[in-house]
């Protein structure tokens, strides 16, 4: 039976998810897109799915599959889709998804490069960063204060699944993560200008944690100041730089090479 009403308290609620304080209360966050809810009933922790009518093999397949993993379902009219999705034309399945994260030192405890973000607002950008760190093999993504929030639509979207790969760790300070990398034996990588090694000459081994800063101003004083490395990616063109999620991936997939040479 299809689901109608624009006020019904289920819809309601999932619509509210689109803002920060709503997903913060709950603890739940949307998915939207088939490739989306694809990883997240494959590899995350889905509460309930929202659906139109099925017209492709996937889409059957992906509800045939949280059918058997006990998730809600709920078939909707178009209108009804429309007041939760995020975006104008929604793909036809939205999943809502409950908020999952390791502590500090289970990250640490890897070994593996962790990617650091520091006061990056774009969740575009750290959506991408999140999607590229999973295909490099890092092994988490940690956000300091003043980042985007990790379960905002836009970054879910732009992160195609990784986002249930990936552990994820939201609103550390500064300070914390300096003090429990030190007491891991992380060093702290960063990209800069002043005082930086070539990226292609540098060591990448090791425990790294290495922190992407703004997409405006860069890593912090205090983080640049407290970085055991300093790397720039050396550039031939005109271009003044380049995007915070590009510089990301060049670094990480250079540390991906060196593991593997």
């Amino acid at each position: 039976m299809e689901l109608t009403g624009l006020q019904n308290p289920m819809v309601k609620a999932a619509a509210e998810l689109k803002q920060k304080k709503y997903r913060q209360q709950q603890g739940l966050f949307l998915a939207e897109g088939l490739r989306t809810v694809e990883e997240a009933v494959r590899y995350g922790a889905v509460q309930s799915i929202f659906y139109t009518a099925i017209e492709d093999d996937r889409t059957r397949a992906v509800l045939e599959e949280a059918a058997a993993k006990q998730i809600k379902l709920v078939c909707v009219s178009d209108k009804v889709l429309k007041k939760i999705a995020d975006t104008e034309t929604p793909q036809g399945i939205i999943a809502v998804c409950e908020m999952r994260s390791k502590r500090l030192d289970e990250f640490l405890a890897s070994g593996k490069m962790l990617l650091v973000l520091d006061r990056v607002t774009d969740p575009g950008n750290i959506g991408t960063m999140l999607r590229t760190a999973d295909a490099a093999g890092v092994g988490g993504l940690l956000l300091l204060q003043g980042c985007a929030d990790i379960y905002a639509p836009k970054t879910v979207r732009a992160s195609m699944g990784s986002l249930f790969h990936l552990p994820v760790l939201s609103g550390l300070s500064e300070e914390l993560l300096v003090q429990a990398a030190r007491k891991a034996g992380y060093e702290l990588l960063v990209t800069c200008l002043d005082g930086a090694d070539n990226l292609y000459k540098a060591d990448l081994q090791g425990r790294l944690a290495f922190v992407m800063g703004n997409e405006a101003n860069g890593v912090s004083p205090a983080l640049l100041a407290a970085a055991d490395k300093r790397v720039f990616i050396p550039m031939q063109g005109r271009a003044e730089s380049l995007n915070v999620a590009m510089a990301a991936g060049i670094v990480m997939f250079e540390a991906l090479r060196q593991k593997l040479k």
